[in-house]
């Protein structure tokens, strides 16, 4: 029988993993840095450490931090691993113990069944580096080498999972927040201060368990997106997958105050689709705008399903919800055709009325795994839309925005992103101007091997 990585996409070419942890200093640097860069570019995506043990989705791999480290012109890199319990255990054992995404709810002998990989996002909140995925409490690294810490559970007030998707409020310093689960209850919504103290948990009702990726903030309103995901582990013995496609339900979106509670939030359904990451919202007078990377539908946690023909619903495209918070209606729209994921915006714009935003794309069809070749920027003011192509046989991720000054223009900055060049097997760090993303990059920061396709990342400036 053909091994899992002999057979499995996402675990071959630039998705398959690295199992080095090293640190390169005094990178080539072709082009020149802008000399306001001074800080470090972390990104968390996953690299599992062994050979699974069964089915083994994108989701499922070891977290694995990439960090590059400028300062006045130069750059360095380092990588690690999030060394977590079961990681640790797995590594004594010399082999993999836990099982997949796709495989939990089927009876283990050898292992709790459950890894907290940490292989999704990587934030800073109240000083602290914390390594986050969507099933269980936070991981804490130190900023330096990259080292864990452990898990981090707010002095213990946290009782519940925590997002990969936190959002920071720019005005308070507050970090608003989510965990969701399988059973009761579906899912729970924290607020912590801007010094980390957890100040709020509460509990949402939702009307089924469903896998909720991210969500989205403003000033005045947090907004909950159920999809028709549904977790169940009796689908497991009837579709061999935890997860079921339930498009009959539609799509819910809860709006609560953020001064409220549970029992203010009110529910508005939209056509069925699934969103695993939004590009911002804000209130707009009293209409609420949310702006989303929007699927259809969604195979990708169904490896039967993807086996399938399918159309063009099963990419992501960039898409509009505008509710009116006074007659209650929910229009929506699509704002581009092409396909675009990893939608991004400026981090002092997260909430508020925003102009620009940005997104991995490229090409028409996605595919079982999802590669993108360029970044795209959107004006929403004037509907411009410019794109930087990376070129054949090029590979790029989320680019996430860094102010040039912070009293700049929303666009004046970079963009920051891995790329994967084929025809070397390595990749390079590239540095785009925001202002003029058509444009050949300002500093392609050359890697001395290939940083495997990730997830998402945050830039923390020096100091």
């Amino acid at each position: 029988m053909a091994r899992e990585s002999e057979t499995n996409p996402f675990l071959q070419g630039n998705f398959g993993p690295i199992r080095s942890e090293d640190e390169f200093t005094d990178l080539k640097v072709i082009g020149e840095i802008p000399p306001e860069l001074n800080g470090t570019y972390y990104r968390n995506g996953p690299n599992p450490a062994f050979e699974p043990k069964g089915r083994y989705h994108w989701f499922d791999g070891d977290g694995m931090i990439h960090a590059v480290n400028i300062r006045d012109g130069r750059a360095s890199y380092r990588n690690r691993y999030v060394e977590s319990r079961g990681l640790q255990e797995e590594l004594a054992a010399g082999r993999a113990l836990y099982p997949g995404l796709l495989d939990l709810g089927k009876e283990m002998t050898e292992a709790p069944q459950f890894k907290n990989t940490g292989n999704t996002n990587i934030v800073v909140h109240a000083g602290k580096l914390l390594a986050l995925m969507e099933g269980a409490l936070p991981t804490q690294l130190t900023a330096d080498t990259l080292a864990t810490v452990g898990e981090y559970d707010f002095d213990g007030k946290l009782q519940t999972a925590m997002t990969a998707h936190p959002k920071m409020d720019p005005e308070t310093g507050e970090m608003l927040f989510f965990g969701y689960a399988p059973f009761p209850p579906y899912l729970t919504y924290h607020v912590a201060d801007r010094s980390g103290r957890l100040l709020r948990s509460e509990a949402i009702d939702i009307e089924w368990p469903s896998m909720i990726h991210d969500f989205v903030t403003t000033r005045d309103y947090v907004v909950f997106i159920l999809c028709p995901l549904v977790f169940s582990l009796e689908n497991i013995t009837a579709r061999g997958n935890p997860f079921s496609w339930e498009p009959e339900r539609g799509t819910r979106i809860g709006v609560m105050p953020r001064s409220g509670g549970n029992a203010d939030v009110k529910w508005y359904t939209t056509d069925a689709s699934y969103v695993f990451h939004p590009m911002n919202a804000y209130v707009d007078g009293r209409k609420l705008v949310i702006d989303v990377a929007r699927f259809g539908k969604l195979v990708f946690m169904d490896p039967a399903e993807q086996q399938k023909p399918q159309g063009p619903e099963v990419n992501p495209r960039l898409h509009r919800w505008t509710i009116d918070l006074d007659r209650g209606g929910l229009a929506s729209e699509p704002l581009d055709d092409r396909v675009a994921e990893f939608p991004r915006t400026a981090d002092t714009r997260v909430g508020l009325p925003y102009r620009y935003g940005y997104a991995a794309g490229g090409g028409s069809d996605m595919g079982a795994t999802p590669t993108f070749t360029a970044i795209y920027k959107y004006d929403h003011r004037t509907g411009k839309q410019d794109t930087h192509q990376f070129g054949a046989g090029k590979g790029c991720g989320e680019a996430v925005f860094v102010p040039r000054r912070l009293t700049g223009d929303e666009d004046e900055g970079y963009l920051l992103t891995f790329v994967f060049d084929a025809a070397r097997n390595a990749s390079e760090f590239v540095i785009l101007d925001a202002q003029h993303v058509a444009d050949e990059p300002l500093a392609r920061i050359e890697i001395p091997r290939r940083v495997p396709y990730g997830f998402h990342g945050n830039w923390v400036a020096a100091g």
